[in-house]
């Protein structure tokens, strides 16, 4: 085979790749309107803490202070669609029908939430609430096929050291599907500074505009 010939297999084979990967984009583009679209293992409430310490194949941890009111604070996590101010993400935003973000309408135990972004969706349900100290969800669906097996999140309010501060730790693990024997838990260490820079932002001093639907739409 020349020269010619091998740059021209070469080129070939670049622009399938290239092809195949804008194919592939496209589909978990069209996938992502749907949060629910493939079911995921729910994890049990009393298996939480085991599912974190242990059972996950990742899990990271981030705390920080704040001198927000736990009401402030817990309005934040429970109600604010906290990651549509970032850039190509949204949600999360509540799934029934007729929810508000009213505090004369918690958040029950059993309610679902969606958070989206371009290429991905995912829906978790209320397992544990305890207003102004506790909640805890657990991933029920995604938009992508055969990707993850099961994920849970919790955020625990707590006082500060300081009169006037509460500590708000955020808990979040989960494991792959096909994939989850890789020591993903290494890993941590890289996305914890990320997250700590998310959970900063939720509880930034400046308000956010609580959503008005609840509906899985666009606040």
């Amino acid at each position: 085979m020349s020269g010619t010939q091998i740059m021209w297999t070469v080129i070939g084979v670049i622009v399938a790749l290239g092809v195949i990967a804008l194919v592939g984009l496209a589909i978990l583009y069209a996938l992502a309107k749907r949060p629910d679209r493939f079911r995921v293992k729910a994890i049990a409430l009393d298996d939480v803490d085991n599912y974190l310490a242990k059972r996950a194949s990742l899990a990271v941890t981030v705390k920080a202070t704040t001198p927000l009111s736990r009401r402030e604070v817990w309005d934040r996590v429970a109600e604010s669609a906290y990651l549509s101010n970032l850039p190509l993400v949204r949600g999360p935003h509540w799934m029934e029908l007729g929810r508000t973000a009213d505090a004369s309408f918690p958040v029950r135990s059993g309610e679902r939430r969606s958070m989206s972004g371009t290429f991905l969706a995912l829906c978790e349900q209320v397992i544990e609430v305890d207003e102004r100290e506790r909640l805890t969800l657990t991933g029920t669906g995604v938009s992508v096929p055969l990707a993850v097996k099961g994920f849970v999140e919790r955020f625990t309010i707590t006082d500060g050291d300081r009169s006037g501060t509460v500590v708000v730790t955020w808990e979040i693990a989960g494991s792959p599907r096909w994939i989850g024997f890789l020591p993903w838990r290494w890993t941590a260490p890289l996305l914890r500074p990320l997250l700590g820079v998310l959970l900063r932002h939720i509880l930034r001093l400046t308000p956010f505009r609580r959503s008005d639907v609840r509906d899985g739409t666009a606040a």
